[in-house]
């Protein structure tokens, strides 16, 4: 059974309203070139957009051509194997590259990811000797997130349960705590969460939850976590509750207690 929900934190209904789970490409999302079939599913490693297609037969990066091969001896591009990465993007101007981590990445508070990340860019800049030059965009581990979490300034979000109020299988509301991904000075995201979709079925609850910019500039240390609470149509039972904002969609856990080892 699918429905609405609604959500709340801090004793407030959360900022934005409910909107429909959105699993195709996005309308501002496009990275330069990036490549797909205007029906392909498409993600998100953090602002890049990724396809299906990509992900499931794309071609590897020992097949790039001249200027891709150029572009991996760009300024601070890490050295890789490029058979074991695939080709989401190539350009004159824009290489984006990912790859599947042989393990999940557990960064704790809901932060787990599975694949990494490579771009690099074709700079024309005054303080680069020769200019213009390929130069390393990003790098780094990233969830995959659904269409749903990157548009309209909400951003994603790490979840899990909250301990200081743990699942009750005959309570019709689960308590999370939500912990905000982008830079927001160490700030709680208290009216900023958006619950964007709530699935309930039989055996599974899936969530679909984003966070709203913050306004104006930020710091970025890290960002607490925000107590937030998901209203369900019926009683939890035995149902499995699952952050469906990240493919494949992840169980939530208990966060791991601070400060033990």
């Amino acid at each position: 059974m699918g429905s609405s929900g609604r959500g709340r934190g801090s004793g407030e209904l959360a900022a934005g309203a409910v909107v429909a789970l959105l699993l195709a490409g996005c309308a501002g999302l496009d990275a330069p070139g990036s490549a797909g079939s205007p029906d392909d599913t498409e993600y998100l490693c953090w602002d890049v957009p990724v396809t299906r297609s990509v992900l499931d037969d794309g071609a590897t990066a020992d097949t790039l051509g001249d200027e891709g091969r150029a572009a991996l001896g760009g300024a601070e591009v890490p050295p890789i194997d490029p058979s074991a990465w695939t080709i989401v993007t190539e350009s004159a101007e824009y290489v984006a590259l990912i790859r599947e981590l042989g393990e999940p990445e557990d960064l704790g508070a809901g932060d787990v990811r599975t694949h990494e990340l490579l771009t690099v860019e074709w700079v024309d800049a005054v303080n680069l000797d020769p200019s213009p030059a390929w130069v390393l965009g990003q790098y780094g581990t990233c969830a995959l997130r659904t269409g749903a979490v990157g548009v309209d300034e909400i951003g994603g979000a790490g979840l899990t349960f909250d301990p200081m109020n743990p699942p009750d299988s005959a309570a019709d509301e689960i308590h999370l705590l939500v912990t905000e991904r982008a830079c927001a000075s160490g700030e709680l995201a208290t009216g900023r969460i958006v619950l964007t979709d709530v699935v309930e079925g039989d055996d599974v609850i899936d969530l679909v939850i984003g966070v709203r910019e913050r306004a104006g500039g930020a710091d970025c240390p890290s960002n607490p976590p925000t107590p937030f609470v998901v209203e369900l149509d019926a009683p939890l039972g035995d149902r499995a509750v699952r952050d469906a904002a990240v493919i494949p969609p992840r169980e939530l856990t208990m966060p791991e207690p601070v400060g033990l080892n």
